[in-house]
């Protein structure tokens, strides 16, 4: 949701022709019937509470001034954007790359017929930046310098190495280059490795947990089994997705802690959905005659991710884990 703000007569002109014609939430700080009254910094406090596009029609100053205390961090701010009154200039100032200000400036200036003032270097040289590249594809930065590091090579002109494992799909850009060695690159994958000097790990998140668990067991006993098992496959943590169960574990404390510590969502099938899991599992007797399905983690993991396993069942302190990766796939433009 973008939401717009003026602070005269005129700015409240153009603020109704951006709420007609884009759909944006329109206030004032003067009173208009057909705008939301605002403070201004009620204003500003809840668009960044909440996340959303910022436009102020006014001087860029009092947008510079408003946002300040707030300013913390370009991966997560919300985008801010400034118009004059007259609507002739459409300027981001505050997460204009990643965050899509600078998209949503262009927007507003071909329809109100202004001019987007642009000023980020790989956006006015048109060349790849592997923060917005993340960005759009959901993939993690791990290493931010080194993201940093990447983007002034490019602007420097020097070519950088990537690798993914994941499905590619668009055209490379020109000032990338598709290889497993060299100084400086960056890698697209959920194993922790590092083909280059300097690896940017992007991490997708892309693998569900199946775990099964022991009444009880507490969420010390599951983390450690958790870690140790994906640390044995070399696969980072932060790109598990979800974890995934059997119903009757929903309830079971140790197992929600977990998640709600990883804040990762935890995903419930009854056995029924289980048996039709497709694939070939671990069978156990025990766990039949308990839950009414042979295999709860491995099931539970291909069901939720539609994909297949790459972690066969582990067992360990009354827990048992499996792991599978979802179909995934990263776009260039």
């Amino acid at each position: 949701m973008t939401r717009v703000i003026s602070f005269t007569k005129n700015g409240n002109n153009l603020n109704h022709i951006l709420c007609e014609k884009m759909q944006f939430i329109g206030f004032s700080v003067l009173k208009d019937e057909r705008l939301a009254f605002s403070s201004l910094k009620e204003w500003v406090n809840d668009g960044f509470e909440k996340k959303e596009c910022m436009v102020f029609i006014g001087a860029a100053g009092i947008a510079v001034r408003s946002i300040s205390p707030y300013v913390k961090d370009k991966l997560t701010d919300p985008p801010v954007i400034v118009i004059d009154e007259k609507g002739q200039f459409v300027i981001p100032i505050l997460s204009g790359h990643v965050g899509g200000g600078n998209a949503v400036a262009k927007e507003i200036s071909n329809t109100i017929g202004a001019t987007a003032v642009i000023t980020t270097a790989t956006d006015v040289n048109n060349l790849f930046a592997v923060d917005i590249f993340a960005t759009r594809n959901n993939l993690i930065i791990k290493e931010r310098e080194l993201a940093k590091k990447i983007s002034a090579e490019i602007l420097n002109g020097k070519e950088i190495c990537f690798n993914s494992d994941i499905e590619l799909k668009g055209k490379v850009p020109e000032d990338l280059n598709q290889n497993e060695s060299g100084n400086l690159g960056f890698d697209i994958s959920i194993y922790k490795r590092n083909y280059f000097k300097e690896t940017l790990h992007l991490v997708p998140k892309a693998v569900i947990l199946g775990i099964g668990c022991k009444k009880d067991t507490s969420e010390e006993d599951i983390e450690q089994i958790v870690f140790k098992t994906l640390e044995e496959y070399n696969i980072d943590i932060i790109s598990v997705a979800e974890v995934a169960t059997i119903d009757i574990k929903k309830n079971e404390k140790g197992l929600s802690n977990f998640c709600k510590k990883m804040n990762i969502n935890l995903r419930c099938f009854s056995s029924k959905e289980l048996k039709n899991a497709k694939g070939s599992f671990t069978s156990s007797n025990f766990v039949k005659q308990t839950t009414g399905v042979d295999n709860v983690c491995e099931r539970a993991a291909v069901l939720a991710s539609g994909g297949e396993l790459i972690i066969k069942k582990t067992t360990g302190n009354g827990v048992t884990v499996a792991a599978a990766i979802k179909s995934r796939s990263v776009e260039f433009e």
